[in-house]
């Protein structure tokens, strides 16, 4: 019985040596830089070998420190580049949701549109146009959730380069 949990106190172990080494840390907001929150999204499409499943990679900045990111396996195959990036997309739009929340909720507004870079023009087309195409009918409808934020004005998908 001992042996099983012997993986699972090695990994707390691990993790309490890793957060006493970074107790110092911190996030280091420039007194220059604009108080205003900003993303970049990507995603691997078919990335993983064995499965085919999609990497939806996300990271938002309120001034100049990184304050929440994420990269995690999507949990069906994407059948296009679009649909990968666009279900990155929306799993971005659930984190702006989240931090206007946690920031209201410290007593910072964000009244600007969040700006998200991305570097899918066809993700940004989707988001963007109201009428969705044949070749798009597949992807689920909770994934419009991003759209909604868009047209309410709360974001603002911005094409970058992938080189940038």
């Amino acid at each position: 019985m001992q042996v099983l949990w012997k993986p699972h106190l090695d990994g707390v172990r691990h993790t309490l040596r890793y957060v006493n080494a970074i107790a110092d840390y911190g996030l280091f907001y420039e007194a220059s830089t604009e108080l205003q929150v900003h993303g970049y999204i990507d995603a691997d499409w078919v990335g993983s070998i064995s499965d085919r499943k999609s990497t939806s990679d996300f990271m938002f900045s309120f001034g100049s420190a990184a304050v929440t990111w994420s990269s995690k396996k999507q949990p069906t195959v994407a059948l296009s580049n679009t649909e990968a990036e666009y279900r990155g997309a929306a799993m971005a739009a659930f984190a702006v949701a989240w931090l206007h929340k946690l920031l209201g909720d410290l007593g910072l507004h964000v009244d600007r549109q969040v700006v998200i870079y991305c570097d899918n023009l066809s993700d940004i087309q989707l988001v963007r146009n109201p009428v969705f195409h044949a070749r798009t009918k597949h992807i689920e409808v909770h994934y419009h959730f991003i759209r909604e934020k868009v047209l309410a004005g709360e974001i603002d998908l911005i094409y970058v380069s992938t080189e940038d």
